[in-house]
């Protein structure tokens, strides 16, 4: 029995379970099983807790630290200009929060706050803080913020109350008590002050449902439920303007908050995190049988989704490369397999595993003709 992180419920067994490795959001694979229950109490999934969680994120998390101007690609433009995550992100945390003339604003886990380093770059009139439970990314944070405006570890409590508005953008998937974790942001807020959380939507983005250190997996019923616990009412829950991904804006309260129980999305999410875990059971099973067909294999993705296709096959099949088209990964290796340019694919590669969110990969892959050439088998994680 496993307690749901929103409601309490009692979960009786997990819906996904597969043996070691377990993959992690930052591409690492740990020596753990994956299992992942689902509550249908309030429509949350959620995994175990990974070992030394704690010194996980102090010192082994060290994400976009590799190097100067790491990033993450968005998206890619008709016309082949790449738009970048954290672009993105600031433009629309800008316009979510819609901040007043002067505003305190905090970043809470904010890693190398290069997000807030962009809003701040448009909005040069507020007072950018940052906290985040790693002192490694204070070289990012100093010659911008100011030293009594960081915080590593633990949050000054002077801080209470201080802020107009905070954000946390995909943190709050990684922590063990995110009612907690609400709670604690609600304290450092003015009364009526704005928090923009941003997490990942399992629904419209499958794979998140096996990242090892993504341990909370939210619907829109539990995110509702998880915000009026930690004193929160909803004001926006946008899950368009970042496909995959849920950004909410949460108004604080002085007094506390009720949140009616919508049957009709519980059941939906319920239904819809079965079906993923679903999915993933039945993916791993094909993708192992199908490696064992070939000799030579690349894969297509240098992200999660390609990483945990290589977990699944690299016993079965020898992987001649990885391809990506973000400029930022190629050159490099990635498991111990050199990264390409997706036009570089090696000749005597049999097949070619598709390592995007199955959602979008055959549009995407459908767009890219030297991909489709005689000889070269395009495996698919929903085949």
């Amino acid at each position: 029995m496993t307690p749901c992180r929103v409601c309490s419920k009692e979960i009786v067994s997990p819906a996904y379970e597969t043996p070691a490795p377990a993959l992690t959001s930052i591409m690492t694979l740990i020596d753990v099983p994956t299992r992942v229950y689902v509550c249908d109490g309030c429509g949350h999934a959620q995994c175990d807790e990974i070992p030394d969680i704690e010194a996980f994120y102090d010192t082994g998390y060290r994400i976009s630290l590799s190097s100067e101007d790491h990033d993450q690609i968005f998206a890619v433009k008709a016309d082949g200009t790449i738009v970048y995550r954290t672009d993105h992100q600031a433009e629309l945390s800008r316009n979510l929060l819609d901040l007043r003339q002067g505003a305190k604003l905090l970043d809470y886990g904010a890693a190398k706050a290069t997000t807030l380093r962009k809003v701040f770059a448009a909005r040069p009139d507020i007072e950018p803080h940052v906290f985040d439970v790693s002192a490694d990314y204070t070289p990012a944070w100093d010659g911008w913020i100011a030293p009594d405006a960081q915080a590593t570890y633990e949050v000054p409590e002077a801080w209470s109350g201080r802020f107009d508005a905070a954000m946390s953008h995909f943190v709050i998937e990684h922590v063990a008590d995110p009612i907690g974790f609400i709670r604690g942001i609600h304290k450092l807020l003015k009364p009526g002050g704005a928090l923009l959380l941003s997490m990942p939507d399992v629904s419209a983005n499958p794979g998140d449902m096996t990242v090892a250190d993504h341990v909370n997996h939210f619907s829109e019923s539990s995110l509702r439920r998880a915000l009026a616990a930690g004193g929160f009412e909803v004001a926006t829950l946008d899950a368009t303007s970042f496909p995959g991904a849920f950004f909410v804006v949460a108004i604080s309260s002085e007094t506390p908050v009720t949140q009616e129980q919508d049957t009709t999305l519980v059941r939906q999410a319920v239904e819809r995190g079965l079906e993923i875990c679903d999915f993933w059971r039945t993916s791993a099973a094909a993708l192992e049988k199908r490696a064992g067909d070939f000799r030579k294999a690349a894969i297509y993705g240098a992200g999660f989704y390609g990483s945990w296709i290589f977990s699944r096959v690299r016993n079965e099949v020898a992987i001649t490369a990885f391809l990506d088209q973000n400029p930022n990964m190629q050159n490099a290796t990635h498991f111990g397999h050199p990264v390409t340019a997706p036009t570089a694919i090696a000749e005597d590669a049999e097949a070619l595993f598709i390592g995007l969110n199955p959602l979008k990969a055959r549009a995407a892959i459908g767009s890219m003709p030297y991909l489709h050439k005689p000889g070269l088998e395009l495996v698919w994680l929903d085949s």
